[in-house]
C-alpha cells in the first residue's frame, strides 16, 4: 500500500529499525557479532571486529551489556564518520568507517553485515538471508534484514526488562522518532505493563569519552517542535 507518508520500502525499514534497537539493547550483540560468518560459513572478520571497536571506543562494555536501552538515534550517532557528527578531524564513530574509507557503499557495520549477501547475489546465487551473524534457536538471526542507522525506533520494556521494539519509517526521521516514542509511551499508559524504558537506562544517559570534552552524550530521540497541525503544543515528548 502506498500513501504520501508510507512508501513501500518503509515496511522493510520499519522492521530493520525495530530489530536494530532490540539487538543493541539486548545482551547478545557482542556474542552475535563475534560469531559472524561469510555465506560459506568461514569467519567474517569484517563484522567480528565491530564488537571490540565499540567497547574500546566507549571505554567499557556497558553499552552492549543489555543494561542500556539503545535507540536508533543513538545507533546513528555512533555510525557517523566523525564523532561527534560534523566536527572535522574527530575520530570515526565505532559503527562507521573512517572518513577516508567512508562512502555510500562502505558505511561501516551496516554495509559490512550485508556484503556476503551481495556477493552471493552478484554471483548469481539466491541467498536465503541478508546477514550472517549468530543464528537464533529458530534458525534466523537478530538482524535478519540488516541494520538501520536512521532514527525512528525505540525499545519496549516491561519495567526494566527488554521485551521488544517499535520501528517507524515514513516521511522524515524526526517524525519517525516522535511517532515511535509517543506511540510506545501512550500505549504503555493506555494498556499498562509495557512501554518506554525507564529514563535512567536510556542511551541519553551515556557519556562517550571524547578528548578535550567532558564527554559527549548520546541521544535517545529527537522530536520536532510544534509537530501537530491542530495544536501549537511544543516539546510534546518532554517528561515521558
Amino acid at each position: 500500500v502506498r500513501s504520501p507518508d508510507a512508501p513501500v520500502f518503509g515496511i522493510d525499514v520499519s522492521l530493520q529499525k525495530a530489530r536494530s534497537v532490540a539487538f543493541f539493547s539486548g545482551r547478545f550483540a557482542v556474542s552475535d557479532l563475534a560469531a559472524a560468518t561469510r555465506a560459506d560459513g568461514s569467519p567474517d572478520a569484517n563484522v567480528r571486529d565491530f564488537g571490540p571497536r565499540i567497547t574500546a571506543f566507549m571505554g567499557s562494555g556497558d553499552l552492549l551489556s543489555g543494561r542500556i536501552a539503545v535507540s536508533n538515534r543513538a545507533i546513528g550517532n555512533l555510525a557517523r564518520p566523525y564523532f561527534p557528527d560534523g566536527e572535522v578531524a574527530r575520530p570515526a564513530g565505532p559503527l562507521s568507517r573512517p572518513i577516508a574509507q567512508f562512502s555510500a557503499f562502505s558505511t561501516g557495520l551496516q554495509s559490512a553485515l550485508i556484503t556476503p549477501n551481495l556477493v552471493q547475489v552478484l554471483g548469481g546465487g539466491n541467498p536465503a538471508r541478508c546477514s550472517f551473524i549468530a543464528a537464533t534457536p529458530d534458525g534466523g538471526n537478530r538482524l535478519a534484514n540488516g541494520l538501520q542507522i536512521f532514527p525512528g525506533a525505540v525499545p519496549v520494556y516491561r519495567g526494566s526488562t527488554l521485551v521488544g521494539a517499535v520501528g517507524v519509517s515514513g516521511d522524515g526521521i524526526d517524525q519517525d522518532d516522535m511517532i515511535a516514542f509517543l506511540g510506545t509511551a501512550n500505549a504503555g499508559i493506555r494498556i499498562g505493563g509495557i512501554g518506554l524504558p525507564p529514563a535512567g537506562i536510556r542511551s541519553d544517559q551515556v557519556l562517550v569519552p571524547v578528548a578535550g570534552t567532558n564527554g559527549v552524550r548520546l541521544r535517545f530521540v529527537g522530536c520536532p517542535f510544534a509537530p501537530f497541525l491542530d495544536t501549537a503544543d511544543q516539546n510534546v515528548c518532554q517528561g515521558l
